[in-house]
């Protein structure tokens, strides 16, 4: 693993609505991560996006966002909570991808107005991010009654908030390198049919170098057999690429 190559960590802000209380929340984390050297980040705020919704799924892809989710390493959601729930455009943002996500890093940040600090919505979520083939860190970060949690100007009020945030940071820092190597250098252990995709190698097409199998996921297919995507990551650069293949099984 080159652990000179920063890690590249975007907080992704989960609401469009006026007058969220989720912003400063989400400029906060952006700021406890910026202050890592080892970190790179930035706020990624859907309300900025404005996906389609006419269609669903990788059918609306934003290629910005696309690009944002095949680099990061590790992702910080910062999702308010919504009558037991999370938000509706935060799902369809995040449909939009797909194999951009497979074994990486992400820790959720809960937001609401009451006394649960998002817990609920946080539940909600959890199964969502782990079918898009993210790994969840143990560690979340609650902002309860967030409303007094910060000044007018955005600035945090209640310091007891920093040392729960280093903690979160730390098991996500931790899992993204230890995500990041395994894409890049644990090879998925093979079957036939992998066996026979991996006689052909990915080569990576930002260095030249063979790039590692690490993962599949099964494919919406309209045919008669089932399909995977083939999931590579170049152990050099850390560049992604797929390829989909039939797996010979037929429904």
């Amino acid at each position: 693993m080159d652990a000179a190559r920063p890690l590249y960590v975007p907080v992704i802000l989960g609401t469009s609505r006026r007058g969220r209380m989720s912003l400063p929340v989400a400029q906060l984390m952006v700021s406890s991560l910026s202050g890592r050297s080892e970190i790179e980040t930035e706020l990624i705020d859907i309300a900025r996006m404005r996906p389609r919704v006419d269609d669903a799924g990788e059918a609306i892809k934003d290629a910005a966002f696309s690009a944002r989710m095949s680099r990061a390493d590790a992702l910080v959601v910062v999702s308010p909570e919504y009558n037991h729930g999370y938000s509706g455009l935060l799902k369809h943002v995040l449909d939009s991808c797909l194999k951009e996500y497979v074994h990486k890093a992400v820790g959720v940040v809960g937001v609401s107005a009451g006394p649960f600090g998002g817990t609920r919505g946080i539940e909600a979520l959890l199964p969502v991010l782990r079918e898009l083939g993210l790994v969840t860190i143990f560690w979340d970060v609650n902002f309860s009654t967030v409303q007094n949690v910060f000044e007018g100007s955005g600035a945090l009020r209640d310091q007891a908030y920093l040392p729960r945030i280093d903690k979160f940071l730390g098991e996500l820092v931790w899992m993204a390198r230890t995500l990041r190597h395994g894409r890049e250098h644990v090879v998925l252990e093979s079957g036939p049919r992998q066996a026979k995709a991996e006689a052909k190698p990915m080569i990576c097409p930002s260095c030249g170098l063979e790039m590692n199998h690490h993962a599949e996921k099964a494919v919406l297919s309209t045919g008669p057999a089932d399909v995977v995507e083939a999931l590579h990551a170049c152990p050099a650069c850390g560049t992604g690429a797929s390829r989909r293949g039939e797996t010979g099984t037929t429904r």
